[in-house]
């Protein structure tokens, strides 16, 4: 149950999560505001030459503490309703892990990208937003815990994912998918680094959860690469899921997944030259071969020729480990608004109300 939420306007104030989502896609609807994520560490915002300065929110979004009920742990989760209505088959959505630094930025580049011209603009997306109950960024201890695979011989607190994942699955979108227009056949979960990890996982374990694995720079080194063995065991476990074209007569029973993998071209030495202020690549990167591993596995994945199953690797140039998050984001938000066909470019000449 959510245990905190954001010191709202009494009128806006959520008094439950029925009520927290209920009042999202009214306030959606009607083109108003709910009051989001907040940019001060309290409720004080500074003053700059004697003008005070008001909080940053962010239209249509707002954040709860939810515990889960079979854990006992409590994550922090945040949702951002489109300003459109929905398609006729719902909204696609995005989920994003490490929400207290990257929910925002999701939120923010979905919201922008329906400020284009209609013959490039996508559909309205969700954004949801998982993070920890901290004005931290990014909370180490926590992170290592839900973002490691349950892997023979990993260190508590590591070895956690199962219980995001159940609490994802069984929890969070079990109870948001009676309550929103979501399309469940489009929705993704990005990660990157640590949380990348988890994205892979989640691929491994539970396909079919999501539809579109998003994971930058992820740390498949992790735990002496345990992930690897998970990859093994998904090849032979779901081939059948979705090596199988699909037809009407099994539809239901065929999955289809697209997987996104990146790396930075300097998160390992390279023969290449390297841009004369690029940091030098040190030990703990050379060893973990985030491209390598990262190119790899892709490559592995497409050379299965499932019909079902896209995988594709992608190099930023002259991208460290931590800079390969922000352009890896932004392709996430934009794919998973990506109409399943484009409005030529005269739509809005001939249209010119639909079309600005």
């Amino acid at each position: 149950m959510p245990t905190r939420s954001l010191p709202l306007p009494p009128s806006l104030l959520p008094a439950s999560r029925r009520h927290f989502l209920h009042q999202s896609m009214a306030l959606a609807g009607a083109g108003l505001w709910l009051s989001g994520c907040t940019t001060a560490m309290n409720n004080t915002p500074p003053r700059i030459a004697d003008h005070p300065m008001h909080h940053t929110r962010m239209p249509l979004s707002g954040w709860l503490d939810w515990e889960d009920p079979k854990s006992g742990h409590v994550w922090r989760v945040w949702l951002q309703m489109p300003e459109s209505p929905p398609p006729a088959e719902g909204y696609p959505a995005l989920v994003v892990l490490d929400g207290n630094a990257i929910f925002p930025l999701a939120a923010q580049w979905a919201r922008l990208q329906q400020t284009r011209p209609a013959y490039v603009r996508g559909e309205p997306s969700i954004i949801i937003g998982i993070g920890h109950p901290s004005d931290t960024l990014f909370d180490s201890a926590k992170r290592n815990r839900d973002y490691t695979p349950p892997a023979p011989g990993a260190k508590a607190p590591e070895g956690g994912a199962e219980h995001l994942l159940d609490f994802l699955e069984h929890v969070l979108l079990a109870d948001w998918i009676e309550r929103l227009p979501l399309n469940r056949s489009k929705m993704g979960l990005f990660g990157h680094s640590l949380s990348g990890l988890f994205v892979l996982h989640s691929l491994f374990t539970r396909p079919a959860l999501f539809t579109d694995y998003y994971a930058a720079s992820p740390s498949i080194w992790w735990n002496d690469a345990y992930l690897l063995q998970e990859q093994a065991a998904f090849t032979q476990q779901y081939a059948k899921r979705y090596a199988a074209v699909p037809t009407e007569a099994n539809l239901a029973d065929v999955a289809h997944a697209n997987v996104f993998l990146y790396a930075g071209s300097l998160e390992e030495p390279s023969s290449e030259a390297r841009p004369a202020n690029a940091p030098t690549t040190g030990q703990r990167h050379t060893v973990r071969l985030q491209i390598t591993r990262a190119r790899e596995m892709a490559a592995e994945l497409s050379a299965l020729q499932w019909p079902s199953l896209k995988a594709q690797f992608h190099l930023w140039p002259d991208l460290t480990h931590g800079d390969t998050m922000m352009p890896s984001l932004m392709q996430a938000v934009t794919n998973t608004g990506m109409p399943k066909a484009w409005k030529d470019a005269d739509y809005g000449l001939r249209n010119p109300e639909k079309g600005r």
